[in-house]
């Protein structure tokens, strides 16, 4: 009878040394999904120029797959020798399973220098709680873990994913935040911390912080910055940084609400939040924001190609204008102006004198019947005009607003933008 074929090396199989640290400098961009980490990455990748892909999750796999040998063997403790499984090194299939990884996040980045964004959208946040063995595989590792406030980040989720379950995105979300604050103290002085509305409304400061931690160049610096002012990856609604929201101005029923408060309310006092809501320091408004890409949730574009509506900058964006007489719109639908009184913008008509365009923001409720209208009229050859709109007062809920451009008078010219400055909504 043939003996069973043994392998020279069984032992080193069975019992794995781990692999020597590796002294590469990744940068590992951590947070709740929809909390900031999508302008966080794009920040340092397309705008610093540092190597990584658009996510990562691996190392997300790989908490999960530790996770899962820690789970199976601890169904059987104490089992002694009636179970094959007591007899399995657990350190050893650990090692082997770091050591992949590890092995993995070499070969695919040799310059030593990359951005992993990872998320986490699981419960138990294994993306957060990987941290400090990311730490001991790579000692050089930084860490940026981007922060929201949970009613902002659920309704976030809600409008991204409506098909998950809303106490799924409450307890996502606090189990991250939870996570967060258990890891952190482990990672020395290796991680920052980022809140979503500082990119935002401090982006020239949060710009010079990441700059010093990571220790980029000036030009990088900018770059930073240059993304942080004039790109909004993923926004999937109209921008209110300035205004923390209170679960009634979320719109959330009173089930909704409690669901909130039993899986979130113990992570919100963790993480510094109240549940009343309110304004954060100067108020800027409900800002509407660009509709850069094609089909962004909650946006229509009417009238005019996608290339007449584009970002100037972090506040300035074109709409138009498309040919005497022809109207062009944007249209919001499903905003929330609970608490709003008034609509302001700054309008402007770029190029050569001559030619005059009529703004206009109208606001219906969710039935489609009006509430409120203005218009303006500004001119090629003068400042910018002032659009300015009452809204009535009593509770607006869900509105859909559309504000529109149509060139009325002069010859136009492909250099001429009809653009909107700050348009926003305010209290």
């Amino acid at each position: 009878m043939q003996q069973p074929h043994k392998t020279p090396d069984l032992h080193s199989v069975l019992d794995p040394a781990r692999r020597p640290v590796n002294l590469s400098s990744p940068i590992f961009v951590l947070g709740s999904v929809r909390s900031g980490t999508s302008a966080m990455g794009y920040a340092l990748t397309k705008g610093a120029g540092i190597p990584g892909n658009q996510e990562g999750h691996v190392s997300t796999l790989m908490q999960m797959v530790l996770n899962a040998v820690d789970t199976v063997t601890g169904n059987f403790p104490g089992s002694g020798d009636r179970y094959l499984l007591s007899s399995l090194d657990t350190q050893g299939f650990k090692n082997h399973v770091i050591n992949y990884f590890q092995a993995f996040f070499e070969e695919r980045y040799p310059s030593g220098v990359w951005c992993d964004k990872t998320p986490n959208d699981f419960d138990g946040a294994p993306a957060v709680r990987v941290a400090p063995l990311l730490l001991e595989m790579f000692p050089n590792a930084r860490f940026i873990y981007c922060q929201r406030r949970g009613i902002e980040n659920v309704l976030s989720r809600v409008t991204k994913f409506p098909q998950t379950p809303f106490w799924y995105h409450c307890r996502s979300w606090a189990s991250t935040v939870t996570a967060w604050h258990e890891v952190r103290s482990k990672l020395g002085d290796r991680w920052i911390e980022v809140r979503q509305e500082r990119m935002a409304l401090e982006p020239e400061k949060v710009s010079d912080e990441l700059a010093s931690f990571l220790g980029l160049s000036e030009a990088q610096r900018k770059a930073v910055l240059h993304t942080f002012l004039e790109d909004r990856p993923e926004q999937s609604r109209p921008a209110g940084e300035d205004h923390e929201l209170s679960m009634q101005q979320a719109g959330w029923e009173p089930g909704l609400q409690g669901v909130f408060l039993r899986e979130c309310a113990a992570a919100m006092k963790l993480a510094g939040y109240s549940v009343e809501g309110g304004t954060i320091g100067e108020e800027q408004g409900l800002k509407l924001f660009c509709s850069t890409a094609e089909g962004v949730h909650g946006t229509s574009l009417q009238g005019l190609p996608r290339t007449a509506h584009m970002a100037l900058n972090r506040d300035e964006f074109t709409l138009g204008p498309g040919p005497v007489g022809v109207r062009g719109a944007l249209l919001y639908t499903g905003l929330r102006l609970a608490g709003r009184s008034h609509f302001r913008s700054g309008v402007r008509v770029l190029g050569p004198a001559g030619v005059e365009v009529d703004f206009e923001v109208e606001v219906d409720d969710s039935f489609g019947r009006r509430i409120a209208q203005a218009k303006v009229r500004a001119r090629s050859d003068e400042s910018p005009a002032q659009l300015e709109l009452a809204l009535p007062a009593k509770d607006l809920n869900l509105c859909n607003v559309r504000i529109c451009t149509e060139a009325k008078v002069g010859t136009l010219l492909p250099q001429h933008r009809a653009v909107w400055q700050s348009p926003a909504f305010y209290s």
